[in-house]
């Protein structure tokens, strides 16, 4: 299946995304911060999607995800926002830049079919820029 990366500082929540993504037979790799993030991002093999805490610290979300669509190898992976509280319109990333949205606490389901929706996008089409995806927990 699909390489995944989630970069997510809650242990606990990391460790319940990596064990759903890997029984549904993805490759998944976890890291704490976005500076891990963008360190495992730039070496191969590229993850084909990313799940990304909002809030983070040594660098949040929204630093990730800018830091992905500057970078030309970087740009064209769909991104998935996780977060637990509703953020304001200045720590989100721009509009466009990432294809989902899933607020904590989430279904897992939920999470599968969106991981599920985006990688199909993406095999599909040459780009999933542009779309999005509002999904909000339970």
């Amino acid at each position: 299946m699909a390489r995944v990366l989630v970069i997510e500082d809650e242990p606990g929540i990391a460790m319940v995304l990596r064990e759903v993504l890997r029984e549904e037979g993805h490759n998944v790799i976890t890291v704490p911060n976005g500076v891990s993030g963008l360190e495992r991002l730039r070496r191969a093999p590229v993850p084909e999607i990313v799940l990304v805490d909002l809030v983070m610290p040594r660098m949040n979300g929204r630093a990730v995800v800018e830091a992905m669509r500057s970078d030309p190898m970087l740009q064209d992976i769909p991104v998935i926002i996780i977060t637990g509280s509703l953020p304001c319109a200045e720590n989100l990333p721009p509009e466009g830049s990432y294809q989902a949205f899933i607020s904590k606490p989430f279904d897992l389901t939920d999470v599968l079919e969106t991981v599920h929706s985006l990688l199909d996008s993406r095999y599909s089409s040459s780009t999933v820029a542009g779309s999005y995806l509002p999904l909000h927990g339970t």
